[in-house]
């Protein structure tokens, strides 16, 4: 009786046992095979691994939200007229998604073509009031962008110091582009972290270079990025090319501020003939209200008020592009 008691102990001591080795494998078999964030992790590394010895240049992807509604995002990302505007927008630096802008657009078009259609205009007058009311985010876009490339150059030469001082004293060629990035404000200080973390990413400094440049549309820029590459290439001394490259664009924004003052004369005429049909007119206006109602009322008068607004905006693109000189 007694060895019958210590047999059924045994035997429920091993049930106990195997059910217990059988749960711990069957949790390392799972943990081992099937758990998806295992799997996820020795799938990188097994991709990384067979790559790693003939990986040229990694493609940092990027998902970009167009809209906040699912179906307008897919239709949007399908339009290729889209990739510019998106394009416009990075170089702006603007974080809205593209289909605010679209929404916003279409909202002042509307608005504009219905109060214009309130006021019982002609429909080719409906049609280009409604136009260019809603290209006005776009003006904007493009307004943004100058303003930053603008800054950017104006930034760059100090950028440029910072940088040949910091390989002087040692350090290296990215890690002077991330002083840059810390020390100085937007748009230089966040266009040249973009830099860093891309290459940090794994992307080849030549590739993260062409993004700066699709960027930022600055001339200086480009000399800079040619010059970085032919000096990885063939070699030579970086800091004297960093040296000779802000102190040319020194001497050339210098030259621009010489040339903007011997020509203020000719812009500041151009600026008179640009205001002078819109103060003319507001003057024969409150002098003669009867004498400018012909342009109104007569479909030759409102022809006439079409044609001369046509060449009126002609006039000043060629009087800004005489007095617009580039250095």
């Amino acid at each position: 009786m007694l060895f019958h008691d210590h047999m059924t102990f045994l035997m429920a001591m091993g049930i106990f046992l195997s059910i217990a080795l059988f749960v711990h494998g069957a949790s390392a078999v799972y943990d081992l095979l099937l758990n998806p964030e295992v799997r996820r992790v020795k799938r990188r590394l097994r991709t990384v691994s067979t790559r790693q010895s003939d990986l040229k240049s990694v493609k940092l992807m990027r998902t970009q939200i167009l809209s906040e509604l699912p179906w307008l995002n897919k239709l949007l990302a399908r339009m290729l007229w889209v990739s510019p505007l998106r394009r416009l927008m990075e170089q702006a630096d603007v974080r809205t998604p593209v289909g605010v802008y679209l929404a916003l657009a279409a909202l002042l078009g509307t608005t504009a073509f219905s109060i214009a259609t309130i006021g019982r205009t002609h429909i080719l007058a409906r049609l280009g009031i409604g136009l260019i009311v809603a290209c006005t985010p776009f003006f904007y876009l493009y307004w943004r962008r100058n303003q930053r490339i603008a800054q950017f150059e104006r930034q760059f030469p100090q950028a440029l110091d910072l940088m040949a001082r910091a390989m002087r004293a040692g350090h290296g060629f990215l890690v002077g582009m991330k002083m840059v990035s810390e020390e100085f404000p937007d748009p230089i200080g966040r266009e040249f972290d973009k830099v860093v973390e891309e290459v940090n990413f794994g992307m080849d400094l030549p590739e993260a270079f062409k993004n700066l440049s699709d960027r930022i549309h600055s001339q200086d820029l480009k000399f800079f990025v040619t010059s970085i590459i032919v000096q990885r290439e063939t070699g030579g001394n970086l800091v004297e090319i960093l040296d000779s490259l802000s102190r040319l664009i020194r001497n050339r924004f210098e030259l621009q501020s010489r040339v903007r003052s011997l020509s203020a004369q000719g812009r500041m005429s151009a600026l008179v003939l640009q205001a002078l049909p819109f103060v003319t007119g507001v003057a024969i206006y409150f002098q003669a209200p009867d004498y400018l109602s012909l342009l109104a009322t007569d479909p030759l008068g409102r022809m006439m008020v079409m044609v001369g607004a046509l060449l009126l905006v002609l006039g000043i693109v060629i009087m800004r592009k005489m007095v617009a000189f580039r250095v």
